[in-house]
């Protein structure tokens, strides 16, 4: 076995990406394969691991796996990296556009930045104000899908939160399955001032703080924004850089929402059988 591969990572969010368009990874049973060549220290070790195809309706179609083998809706800074991808193979020109299970997106590259452009969202979709004991007294959270799931929690200590306390209270949230029966993403945030947010995420699917996440930076700042504590474009400063997001609040709906950061490219190579070994 000798897959090509490259490695890429978005603000910190770190994936391995695969060529597919000519079935590499047919006789493979993906979800096994993506958890064992995520797994860091014994093989390659990422976040999650993308895989672009060809499509019938657009530039390309996006294929995003969580660490722990679970196909993912739709991954922010994946993205991001997918579209830098494609561009640089030929697959797409600068303006793209690519499919993923979430639907139809949007991307562009900016320089040395990619931005992903996302449908229009609803405000009803972001459920503001909710209450719930989730094991460690009632505490106001918020909620919203934005391609996944995700809740929002704020705190003063985001910033200084230690790390086992930020992966206790974000699984007690995430596997509470009365009131999340998909389970969710955990934001943990902090405003800063009127245009910059502090955002640290515990991602389902990987079961662990990533050190960036898209989809998380988008919900958090347009729930800030909802709860009048932020204005448009909104700097997300997450522990892995910088990201930038934008939108328009139009009558009861999001529109022209973005999301803008860094795609690196850090390691190109091919997974080898011992990759897979438990």
């Amino acid at each position: 076995m000798k897959i090509e591969f490259v490695k890429m990572n978005g603000a910190g969010n770190d994936f391995i990406v695969i060529d597919n368009r000519k079935g590499v990874l047919k006789n493979l049973e993906i979800s096994t394969f993506v958890r064992l060549v995520c797994r860091r220290r014994k093989s390659i070790g990422a976040d999650g691991l993308m895989i672009l195809e060809d499509s019938d309706k657009v530039d390309f179609k996006m294929r995003y796996f969580n660490s722990d083998g679970s196909e993912g809706e739709m991954c922010g800074n994946g993205a991001r990296c997918i579209a830098k991808f494609a561009y640089l193979l030929g697959v797409a020109k600068e303006k793209m556009k690519f499919e993923t299970i979430s639907g139809i997106h949007e991307a562009l590259i900016v320089g040395e930045n990619v931005r992903v452009i996302f449908p229009d969202l609803s405000v009803d979709v972001f459920k503001l104000n909710q209450k719930n004991d989730f094991g460690f007294g009632e505490i106001e959270y918020h909620f919203a899908i934005v391609g996944v799931p995700h809740a929002v929690i704020y705190r003063e200590d985001v910033e200084s939160m230690n790390d086992d306390l930020l992966r206790d209270l974000g699984r007690k949230v995430r596997y509470n399955l009365n009131v999340f029966p998909k389970g969710t993403n955990v934001n943990f945030v902090k405003i800063s001032d009127k245009n910059e947010i502090i955002v640290r995420t515990y991602e389902r699917g990987v079961e662990d703080e990533t050190f960036a996440c898209g989809t998380g930076s988008i919900a958090s700042c347009v729930i800030s924004h909802l709860l009048s504590k932020v204005y448009p474009p909104v700097l997300v400063k997450a522990r892995g850089g910088k990201l930038k997001v934008g939108f328009e609040k139009v009558s009861s709906f999001l529109k022209n929402v973005y999301l803008e950061g860094d795609a690196k490219f850090v390691a190109q190579g091919y997974i080898l059988e011992d990759a897979l070994k438990e």
